[in-house]
């Protein structure tokens, strides 16, 4: 993408963070922006084509008081939006430990050694592990 732009790569980068933050995140199932600030983004398409959304908040500022009403609710939301994305990252969090866990807690027996160089490991209290470990990944460890 450098390279595309020869060193103006500068200039789209508002563009890319406007995207960034205004795109639902996979782990919490909101956007950067709507934690913040309460509500979604209008995006510059939905200004030139309405949306059903847009029709709405055209209607209601009309109505200052129910446009204020309407914010407060927003507003008053955020606290609630804030943990239900709390809690879907500590869930996810639970399920699917991060790429710096530790893919094994250690040590562990040696129970089957196979010429082709793998090994079937047990845990220390003789519980036999399922799947077979390549050798070039085992370390010895002194007690």
């Amino acid at each position: 993408m450098v390279f595309e732009y020869n060193g103006g790569w500068s200039m789209h980068l508002l563009d890319t963070l406007w995207s960034y933050r205004n795109s639902v995140k996979t782990t919490m199932g909101f956007s950067p922006f709507c934690l913040v600030y309460g509500t979604e983004t209008m995006s510059p398409v939905e200004l030139i084509i309405p949306t059903a959304r847009i029709i709405q908040g055209q209607e209601l500022e009309l109505d200052t008081d129910m446009c204020a009403k309407m914010r407060m609710v927003d507003l008053e939301a955020i606290g609630e939006i804030r943990e239900v994305a709390q809690e879907r990252i500590r869930r996810r969090n639970v399920s699917t430990p991060s790429k710096f866990s530790p893919n094994w807690e250690g040590p562990y027996m040696i129970r089957e050694a196979h010429g082709s160089g793998y090994y079937k490991l047990a845990k220390m209290d003789g519980i036999a592990l399922c799947d077979p470990i390549n050798g070039k990944w085992l370390k010895l460890y002194h007690a």
